[in-house]
């Protein structure tokens, strides 16, 4: 059966909520957050597009609840320095990114298990197991796909698998309008996740 763009675009966000909610139940905060706020962002998008559809309030109601939950799970964070003028100070790295320890184990991913054979091939036995594989292992691999089919849970299930260092980034935290911020942050990022993997804990 072939969905509508709403009917499309309320499946994501429902996937997204449903991700939240999990991961909020397991104490992962700021997974948690990045995923409360994509499912808002749909949402939102939903209202706007459809204005006069019956299913609009419901919209809008699901979003206020997930910015509400939202701000209950940030509230313990210290608000952010501005400068004179109110323009933001240039965000450190802990601000760009979440690197909490995740608590997503393969249990919690139904499906894609062609995916997790081809992880637990490619890292995690050999992570667990470097002297079965002395001809070395691949050192990164590229998710993709659309969202919500799962690549975040996924690279959060494998950090748990190896106890691996694991950075949730949003785009829209790397992303600055300032020229050369944007560049800066994801240099940034690779470095920090490089001294992770020097010290002999995978990123």
């Amino acid at each position: 059966m072939v969905l509508s763009a709403s009917e499309e675009l309320e499946r994501i966000a429902a996937k997204y909520a449903s991700e939240a909610i999990q991961l909020d139940k397991q104490g992962s905060k700021g997974l948690a957050i990045s995923r409360y706020q994509r499912a808002i962002e749909i949402l939102l998008k939903l209202s706007t597009l459809y204005p006069d559809s019956p299913q609009t309030r419901i919209y809008l109601s699901r979003a206020e609840a997930y910015q509400k939950r939202i701000k209950e799970l940030s509230r313990a964070s210290p608000p952010d320095e501005t400068k004179q003028g109110g323009v933001v100070e240039a965000a450190t790295f802990n601000q760009l990114v979440i690197s909490e320890k995740p608590n997503v184990r393969w249990s919690d991913i139904a499906n894609l298990e062609d995916a997790k054979r081809a992880i637990e091939e490619s890292i995690i036995f050999p992570t667990k197991r470097p002297d079965l594989f002395p001809l070395g292992w691949p050192r990164g691999i590229l998710f993709f796909g659309p969202p919500g089919c799962g690549k975040t849970l996924l690279a959060a299930a494998v950090a748990t698998e190896i106890e691996a260092s694991f950075y949730c980034v949003d785009s829209a935290s790397i992303m600055s309008k300032w020229l050369g911020e944007s560049e800066k942050n994801v240099a940034q990022l690779f470095s920090e996740a490089r001294k992770s993997a020097i010290a002999g804990r995978p990123a």
